[in-house]
């Protein structure tokens, strides 16, 4: 069984995640995941570390970001590189996987109400006097209670109708709404900046008031161009990361 961190005699303080990501990486240099190869899987990795699902994700992330591995749904984790590339470029994401991250995690609701929305948020919504209905609450890891952000989801009225099944915390609010209104998400605009945290924010997410945050806003757009709902989220910016992936038109790939 593999041991980390203090039991093998070290004082390494640092986050488990780190230290996890530390050894894996050691182990792509060594070859023991050559070039091409899949790392083991989420739950293979949990099972040999002891560790939760979140924390593995965690490690995977860092090596990601330093251009080690890619990581695929349903696929795994593949190894890209030998050594961290200097200038890396993150791989990017598909619409349908950011659906996939709002159905992988769970959202806590905190508040709802029905309201005009705050021009502040989103001009482009809130300007018109239109009330709205108004979700606030905590986005988490499905299978822990680490928050990954504080949320604002504001729904179009038209489809205030959802609010009654929106307690029971199961599935995206925009699958709530496509499946009731027989609508489709089709664009979803996204905004990513730094801000200063929310009071709210750093209440929930246990970081100190004049801490950063990033914040995404979202519109998720319907097949005629109208907001069906619009987000506002504060991540940690110890916690976030954004991956693009990006590749030229008509090339293909060398590679299964």
């Amino acid at each position: 069984m593999t041991q980390t961190g203090k039991a093998n005699g070290g004082s390494d303080d640092r986050p488990q995640y780190v230290r996890i990501g530390d050894q894996l990486r050691d182990r792509i240099a060594r070859g023991d995941y050559a070039v091409g190869a899949l790392l083991p899987t989420e739950g293979e990795l949990c099972e040999e570390f002891k560790i939760s699902r979140h924390t593995v994700r965690e490690a995977l992330r860092l090596l990601t970001d330093a251009g080690l591995i890619q990581r695929r749904q349903g696929s795994g984790s593949r190894v890209l590189a030998a050594q961290p590339h200097q200038n890396y470029v993150h791989a990017m994401r598909s619409l349908d996987q950011l659906f996939l991250y709002a159905s992988d995690t769970r959202f806590v609701i905190r508040d709802m109400s029905v309201a005009v929305p705050e021009p502040t948020l989103f001009p482009e919504i809130g300007g018109d006097g239109a009330e709205w209905l108004i979700v606030r609450g905590l986005r988490l890891e499905r299978d822990e209670d680490i928050p990954i952000c504080d949320s604002t989801v504001m729904v179009n009225a038209a489809y205030a109708g959802i609010a009654d099944v929106l307690a029971e915390g199961s599935g995206a609010i925009y699958r709530l709404i496509e499946d009731r209104y027989g609508i489709e998400v089709l664009e979803v605009v996204q905004d990513i900046t730094v801000s200063p945290i929310t009071a709210q924010a750093a209440k929930s997410l246990g970081k100190k008031k004049d801490d950063a945050a990033v914040q995404v806003r979202r519109r998720y757009l319907g097949t005629d161009g109208s907001v069906i709902l619009a987000s506002v989220n504060h991540h940690p910016t110890d916690r976030f990361s954004y991956t693009m992936h990006l590749r030229r038109e008509g090339a293909k790939r060398s590679w299964v």
